[in-house]
């Protein structure tokens, strides 16, 4: 035992480092064997109506599951500008992705399941309704076989389970990982009338990537009075469908007159090499 005050200063010293270093020690226990610690995240909102810059970084990281002829494989390639930057040949035949920024693109992950949702307005005729249905089924099950996402159809898929549209639900934020397209009476005053269709995307950056959180694309009814009845490859209500569910799946808009992506589909519109290139990006994030 320590003789002297200076002895006894010393040890009570080198006692109280040791409880101290024990205390931490099952602080730092206790901490690694609670919940594990969730990550902090960047909640985005985004109105899909601004293009990306480039495909480049989701094609240098991307792993595309689909299958692509050569005249859409070889918009793949990857050209330096000089100034560190990328630009792709998918870049300079048309298509943007929706939105990109110094996290890149804004692309669903492979292994998450999307679910999709519709809602149609009830003021629309019964008759009308099971088309929109119908339809909007056909381009879901065709974005899926060409993106190669984790698409799944959960609610209002069927008469019997045919969901409505309340107004409440047309300007509510979905359930994270789903995608809700809302069918609005063209008399309906949540949207203007000449506007045929609007998405919002809600967003996390996390990881040093922006990752979709969930989706709510509002559709008018205007689109079946003023589209034919077509399959999706031509102008045709299933191509205007396709269209804002292509943005929803992180798709922007083309430069090219004749994809389905311009901003007005025009009479000559169709799916172009570049379209179905930028569709199979769209499925190309690793999880």
């Amino acid at each position: 035992m320590a003789r002297n005050p200076a002895d006894r200063r010393r040890l009570y010293k080198r006692i109280s480092l040791l409880l101290a270093g024990i205390v931490a020690g099952l602080v730092l226990i206790a901490y690694l064997a609670g919940p594990e610690q969730k990550e902090a995240e960047i909640g985005l909102r985004y109105g899909l109506t601004l293009d990306g810059k480039s495909w480049s970084t989701a094609i240098d990281e991307g792993n595309i599951r689909v299958e692509l002829d050569r005249d859409a494989a070889k918009l793949l390639a990857l050209y330096s500008t000089g100034s560190g930057n990328f630009i792709s040949e998918l870049d300079l035949a048309g298509s943007n992705p929706s939105t990109s920024n110094r996290f890149g693109n804004l692309l669903w992950p492979q292994c998450t399941r999307i679910a999709t949702e519709i809602f149609i307005d009830q003021d629309i005729p019964a008759a009308t309704r099971s088309q929109m249905r119908d339809a909007t089924i056909s381009v879901f099950l065709w974005l899926k076989e060409l993106t190669g996402l984790y698409i799944v159809l959960t609610k209002g898929s069927s008469e019997r389970g045919e969901e409505f549209s309340s107004a409440a639900q047309r300007i509510s934020t979905p359930d994270d990982n789903t995608i809700a397209i809302h069918w609005v009476d063209k008399e309906n005053t949540v949207m203007s009338p000449d506007e045929l269709a609007a998405a919002t995307m809600w967003a996390t950056q996390k990881r040093g990537q922006q990752i979709p959180r969930s989706t709510r694309i509002r559709i008018s009814s205007n689109v079946f009075d003023t589209m034919p009845d077509d399959e999706i490859d031509r102008k045709s209500r299933k191509m205007a469908i396709a269209h804002e569910l292509s943005h929803a799946l992180g798709i922007g808009h083309s430069n090219d007159p004749d994809s389905y992506m311009y901003p007005v589909l025009a009479p000559s519109a169709s799916i172009t090499p570049a379209d179905r290139t930028a569709l199979a990006i769209a499925g190309s994030r690793a999880c």
